[in-house]
């Protein structure tokens, strides 16, 4: 099987981290393949441009897509599943991660009109929380 695996944390020095490095060592040892998108580190751009914005509020598939989102749109393409890993700050995903959502999981993608986003056969959540005193 192979997965995308969608990861989301500023710091190598967090327990979501260690999940994250735990997590694609048994994809590993599982013999699976995977794929990682560490938004930090490619310092994924989660701000919705105006044309982008236009696109979604209008379900415009006629306006093209940057070539950052199309990149991420392949991966999930190209895998069998999907998995994302982050922490929660604040009651929610980081922002960088719900930026990911706003830009990848587009219109003519993900939704109306003509999605063409393919159907995972799994996905999961891994999503750590909460802080010792």
């Amino acid at each position: 099987m192979k997965v995308f695996v969608v990861y989301c944390h500023p710091s190598e020095k967090s327990f979501t981290y260690i999940a994250k490095e735990e997590f694609l060592r048994g994809l590993q040892d599982a013999n699976h393949e995977y794929v990682v998108s560490d938004l930090y580190k490619m310092n994924f751009n989660s701000e919705l441009s105006e044309t982008e914005y236009l696109r979604e509020a209008f379900y415009k598939d006629d306006i093209l897509v940057a070539k950052d989102v199309l990149e991420e749109q392949r991966k999930v393409q190209e895998s069998d599943a999907i998995v994302f890993l982050y922490p929660v700050f604040w009651t929610e995903a980081p922002a960088k991660l719900v930026g990911w959502f706003d830009r990848v999981w587009s219109s003519g993608f993900a939704y109306a009109p003509n999605p063409k986003m393919k159907v995972l056969k799994k996905a999961l959540f891994i999503v750590s929380a909460g802080k010792t005193i």
